[in-house]
């Protein structure tokens, strides 16, 4: 299949697994990797004219194909990564900075731009995975804050090809939810941050690091967490509650660090973890009258 108008690389039938945090999914039709916002429009246009599905993959986290793979194409938005601060101004409250970012900017990067600067307002990110067009879709965040505590607008291309830019009130942003019409797709952010102290900034990032590294499994394949925490709970004491640390189907095992992971112990499919889900789901419901919801997204076909 040509795509002679773009100008980043094209891959027919990836495995998916090798672009996924869980290391999980079977093949894409296409893989392709748009350099900029012009590429992207183009893609767009293309899989519009020929009718095909997409899907936009950033770090591949907070993701699960199924081991069928994706029908159609699938979009990598890694190398439209660029971050800078495009102005500065006083207000109430101090000095702020208006910092710009594309979708494939990873969240890490984000962070560290922010630390080396001295800014403000985006510690509550450190080791959330993933870049920023992913955590704009859900709103990642922690109890220290949210991407839409300091967004100030966010770009993203119709399927159509159009440029449309909202503000913050505009994307509506919930608990892992924001207000993105089917098909669009974001293609950059603004973020107000304050100046701060470079040293406390970089002090306060290494104190969530160590305790975020403390709670959960490090260094072993997940998706980060598996289901929405409910209203005024915690999904992962209510699993663990239901005696589910530890449990394992084929390669897919619930963490014993930190129930609301489920990790890849080697050679896990996409089968393995939708049974686990489904399992901790039910004992959950059971054992304690409450429904857990995904939080993260499952594509594919199996």
């Amino acid at each position: 299949m040509e795509f002679a108008d773009i100008r980043g690389e094209v891959k027919l039938n990836e495995p998916l697994s090798k672009h996924t945090s869980f290391c999980i999914g079977g093949p894409a039709d296409i893989l392709a990797y748009p350099v900029d916002r012009d590429d992207l429009i183009t893609l767009l246009r293309e899989a519009r004219k020929r009718k095909l599905s997409y899907f936009v993959l950033g770090g591949g986290t907070n993701l699960l194909v199924r081991d069928g793979g994706f029908r159609g194409m699938v979009i990598n938005v890694l190398r439209m990564n660029g971050i800078k601060a495009e102005r500065e101004y006083r207000a109430v409250g101090g000095t702020f900075v208006i910092v710009y970012a594309e979708a494939g900017a990873a969240l890490a990067k984000l962070l560290s731009f922010a630390a080396e600067e001295g800014l403000t307002g985006l510690e509550f990110a450190v080791g959330i995975p993933g870049t920023l067009g992913g955590a704009l879709c859900m709103n990642a965040g922690t109890a220290a804050g949210e991407m839409g505590d300091i967004v100030d607008s966010v770009t993203m291309i119709s399927p159509e090809g159009e440029v449309i830019t909202k503000g913050r009130e505009q994307m509506e942003f919930g608990y892992r939810t924001a207000r993105i019409p089917e098909g669009h797709v974001i293609v950059d952010a603004k973020f107000i941050l304050r100046r701060g102290d470079k040293i406390k900034v970089a002090a306060r990032v290494k104190e969530l690091m160590d305790t975020r590294k403390q709670r959960q499994p490090w260094g072993q394949p997940s998706a980060g967490s598996v289901f929405k925490n409910p209203q005024d709970e915690s999904a992962g004491k209510l699993i663990e509650s239901a005696g589910l640390k530890g449990k394992t189907i084929g390669g897919a095992q619930v963490s014993d660090k930190h129930a609301n992971f489920i990790v890849n112990t080697g050679h896990a499919k996409a089968a393995d973890v939708l049974a686990l889900m489904e399992i901790v789901k039910n004992a959950v419901l059971e054992q304690r009258g409450v429904r857990l919801e995904p939080e993260i997204k499952i594509i594919g076909e199996d």
